[in-house]
């Protein structure tokens, strides 16, 4: 009777669990759309908790805007050159100590102070007229991640030159499909994907599947992935062309300051979306310009755009 009974108690709590639903939920931001795939055995609990991700994502980008004059990094650019160290929020203190890092391992392959430079490309391209090389040489001059002084006291940073501009559009968004995936994996969800704008972030694998497919825009290849991350980084996705018919990206090398031409698309896959992303900027850059790259422990892909 007694193990009839134990059955009994038991036997709801097997019969009734939920099974595991394939939820979707997109969001604008940064420029691009943000999307999340995850398993749930709730799926009215799973969009409120997609809203709660997409709100971090908003506030992100509130932060690491150079699109909008009032966010916290615009603010910041407009101290360059006054000697003041500015006390900044966790996230952009946290994004500019990643950004310095990866600077220093790419020699300068990646720098986030390339701001004046992706300002003069922007308006070439809308123009649609090539930039002339005095102004290149004039932007470039101003760009230099070693002027980006971080205090870690007080999480203070001070830019040193007058005119520094910081743009973060080659780390910030794989900084946010980071956020998304820990913030989802912290509600105790397991089978993840975050597709930031083509920074993926992953966790488990779907049931009954050894990873996520994932394809990404300008290669042939399907990948089945899980726990990682990757991110594509093509030189002719977006570009000016010049009238002797020379494309240039809109990935600029920040130490010569013109756009990188070569059509390659590379493919970095790491442990974490923020190294992806700023290793695929500094990988197009050094691999577009004709340079073996002889940095960074990445899982690396090259070949011709398609």
């Amino acid at each position: 009777m007694r193990l009839w009974l134990v059955f009994f108690l038991l036997a709801p709590g097997v019969f009734w669990a939920q099974p595991l639903q394939r939820c979707s939920f997109s969001h604008g931001q940064m420029g691009t759309v943000f999307r999340l795939v995850f398993y749930a055995r709730d799926s009215l609990q799973a969009a409120v908790d997609a809203v709660d991700i997409f709100a971090r994502v908003d506030t992100l980008n509130a932060v690491m805007s150079d699109y909008l004059p009032e966010s916290e990094l615009n603010r910041l650019c407009a101290t360059a050159g006054s000697g003041k160290k500015i006390a900044v929020s966790k996230d952009l203190w946290r994004i500019l100590a990643l950004s310095k890092k990866y600077s220093r391992r790419s020699r300068g392959a990646f720098d986030v102070s390339i701001g004046p430079l992706t300002r003069l490309w922007r308006r070439a391209r809308h123009l649609e007229e090539l930039p002339d090389s005095s102004r290149i040489h004039a932007a470039a001059a101003l760009v230099d991640y070693r002027k980006i002084k971080l205090y870690r006291w007080g999480r203070c940073v001070a830019l040193q030159t007058t005119g520094m501009q910081l743009d973060l559009g080659g780390i910030a968004q794989g900084y946010a499909a980071d956020i998304c995936l820990h913030g989802l994996q912290r509600r105790g969800y397991r089978s993840v994907m975050v597709d930031a704008g083509g920074d993926i972030a992953l966790g488990d694998a779907p049931p009954l599947s050894a990873g996520w497919q994932i394809a990404l825009e300008g290669l042939p290849d399907t990948f089945f992935l899980k726990k990682c991350a990757i991110t594509a980084s093509g030189a002719t996705l977006r570009y000016l062309e010049a009238p002797d018919g020379t494309r240039y990206s809109h990935i600029i090398d920040p130490r010569s300051g013109w756009g990188v031409t070569s059509p390659v698309v590379v493919v970095v896959k790491t442990r974490r979306a923020v190294a992806a992303d700023a290793w695929a900027t500094a990988l197009s850059v050094t691999v577009g310009g004709g340079r073996r790259p002889r940095f960074g422990r990445v899982w690396l892909s090259v070949g011709n755009a398609q």
